[in-house]
């Protein structure tokens, strides 16, 4: 009996890895072959995916219903490039060469098509009361944190948050939702202690200020719109429907156009359904002198955040008949007041979304949650 489990085991074993293959590699600037980091890697027509690193590099463990699909890169500034798995899959370390994207400005088409685009970005940010849900709602998030200083071991957080907001996308705008977000730190998981503000300091509203349809805030504000060069990278299949991807960069990097009060730049892409509207993803990269520790918009004379690059992304989901958000990430590099090199990465995955919230008031900005040891033995991470 004890050898045919342990038979069953390495058949289950065998077949599991069988089923699930991995890609690794490093996407690279062609013109010279520098890393580039934060792009956008995932199977075409859906949102399973991953990003590179800061230096370029990746892995994507591939399931089987995916192996036989295409693989996308896409990265902001760059041209999108799409390869077919089972390709890939055949080397054990790829490198994928990713060319500037150029706007020619000779173009005699390209104003038309700015109109055109700004058509289309305005008609979305129009449609988010209609196409997402309206409060109340609630959302249940996994977060993760990870810090990483120099030669420091890494700090690692993860929590379960419950949020409630009162209005959601009825009214999107940015104070609308400072006012009616609440949330809470409900269970809690870390390898240090909080001895520090800095510390205790949870980050999450920083994080929830990148859910760009609930705030109609950069791109999205049409009272900004004309300081942004939109460009149509593609109009890409998704789940039977098509969608623009349009890329954007700002001509007046400000805290109003960037929510980075020290911003010099500001590259995104937006990805808008032709069916109804709809913001699917949006994603964005930042560069800033420097960031006030507690929030980017915040002004400050600190040197703990200096020479500060980041990358964000938002995706949306529908769920319940509307949209909502789905993820959210940001992956950031500065330099500290020691000038160490400092990586920061924080993501939030939505777990669960209900209509009928329980009422909540409040925000943690610093947790204070004891780690419960039954819960996270059970607790199942999304992938």
């Amino acid at each position: 009996m004890r050898n045919l489990i342990i038979s069953l085991f390495l058949l289950f074993s065998l077949t599991t890895e069988a089923q699930v293959k991995q890609i690794k590699g490093r996407v690279v600037d062609a013109a010279n072959q520098a890393g580039i980091a934060y792009t956008n890697i995932g199977v075409e027509g859906t949102f399973y995916g991953t990003a590179s690193d800061a230096q370029g590099f990746f892995e994507l463990k591939v399931p089987e219903e995916f192996q036989q699909e295409q693989l996308f890169f896409s990265a902001v500034g760059y041209e999108n490039r799409t390869f077919d798995i089972a390709q890939l899959l055949q080397k054990d370390f790829i490198k994928i060469d990713l060319n500037e994207q150029t706007y020619d400005i000779e173009d005699v088409d390209i104003a038309a098509q700015s109109r055109v685009l700004f058509r289309i970005i305005k008609t979305a940010a129009n449609n988010i009361p209609e196409n997402f849900h309206q409060g109340p709602l609630g959302l249940k998030f996994y977060y993760q944190e990870t810090l990483k200083t120099g030669d420091d071991a890494q700090q690692n957080r993860e929590a379960v948050i419950d949020l409630f907001d009162v209005t959601a996308y009825r009214s999107p705008f940015i104070t609308d939702a400072f006012k009616n977000r609440h949330y809470q730190f409900t269970e809690v998981n870390k390898n240090f202690e909080s001895y520090s503000i800095s510390t205790g300091s949870t980050g999450f509203d920083e994080l929830l200020e990148m859910d760009i349809a609930r705030l109609a805030n950069g791109i999205l504000n049409a009272q900004l719109l004309n300081d942004f060069d939109l460009k149509l990278e593609s109009i890409s299949p998704f789940n039977g429907d098509s969608v623009w991807v349009i890329s954007y960069k700002t001509i007046k990097a400000d805290l109003a156009h960037t929510g980075d009060y020290y911003a010099t730049r500001l590259d995104g892409k937006i990805y808008i359904s032709q069916n109804n509207y709809e913001i699917l993803r949006n994603e964005c990269v930042v560069e800033s002198k420097r960031n006030n520790p507690h929030n980017r918009s915040l002004a400050t004379k600190s040197k703990k955040q200096s020479q500060v690059r980041y990358h964000y992304t938002a995706t949306y989901k529908p769920q319940d008949g509307k949209y909502a958000l789905s993820y959210l990430d940001c992956d950031k590099t500065f330099l500290n007041s020691k000038n160490q090199q400092v990586t920061f990465s924080r993501k939030a995955s939505v777990l669960d979304l209900n209509t009928s919230p329980s009422q909540r008031t409040g925000k943690d900005y610093f947790e204070n949650e004891a780690y419960l040891e039954s819960f996270w033995n059970n607790f199942k991470r999304p992938e």
